[in-house]
């Protein structure tokens, strides 16, 4: 098991995240994915292993600024990881290229722990029939690499426990929703996560509250919602 790195999240899902396995983590903008994503490969950075974290959406400099801000010094790590800006388009265009470049490059570093963040930004650029076939050979990609990995999504318009596109929790090992939960119309509310699925893990499917502070996210464990 590894540890994601996140306060009271590791109990929730039954000890960490099984090494090998691909979970998509998804939720509407501002419930955190980015920074789920940015504590599992903190973690990782802690315990001496190495990381990849692959963005379609911010450069470098962004993310190692963004990871900072929380108490997350990546600098102090430079050795053992690499962050990759991949440009959406250009991977839709030479798709084979990625693939195999992917798996070389992890092969290459021994790496333990991957990020990919955000890919419904892929997803998008295909359509359904590709869409599947893209993110099926990229699981297989992964899985031929024995890499641990998180891909971060954002979720379905209308559903909040499911991924913009369907398909992501059918390629993936784990699902974790993280959700905007209303007590009603006028009060503020309130994050949550579902643990939507997790292979071969005995987890809750409670929901459960979580906050976003100065040093990232704290799953509340126990704690009830209202």
């Amino acid at each position: 098991m590894l540890s994601t790195g996140i306060e009271g999240l590791d109990a929730v899902i039954g000890g960490g995240i099984p090494e090998g396995h691909i979970v998509t983590v998804f939720g509407a903008y501002g419930t955190g994915k980015t920074t789920f994503a940015l504590h599992f490969i903190h973690e990782g950075l802690k315990n001496g292993e190495k990381c990849i974290f692959i963005s379609l959406d911010e450069d470098e400099r962004s993310i190692m600024d963004t990871a900072k801000g929380f108490g997350m010094d990546f600098e102090q790590y430079s050795e053992n990881i690499e962050i990759i800006k991949l440009d959406p388009v250009a991977v839709k265009e030479s798709m084979d290229k990625v693939k195999n470049d992917l798996l070389s490059a992890i092969k290459q570093m021994g790496a333990k722990r991957l990020v990919i963040d955000t890919v419904s930004i892929l997803e998008g650029l295909f359509d359904e029939k590709d869409r599947w076939l893209a993110l099926s050979h990229l699981r297989d990609i992964i899985k031929k690499s024995e890499v641990t990995a998180i891909f971060t999504s954002e979720a379905d318009k209308y559903s909040q426990t499911t991924s913009k596109y369907g398909i992501l929790e059918y390629v993936s090992d784990g699902a974790i929703a993280l959700k905007y939960i209303r007590k009603s119309e006028i009060e503020e509310p309130i994050l949550a996560l579902e643990v939507v699925k997790m292979r071969r893990v005995k987890h809750s499917r409670k929901l459960t509250p979580y906050m976003i502070t100065d040093t990232g996210i704290r799953v509340l464990e126990g704690a009830e919602l209202f």
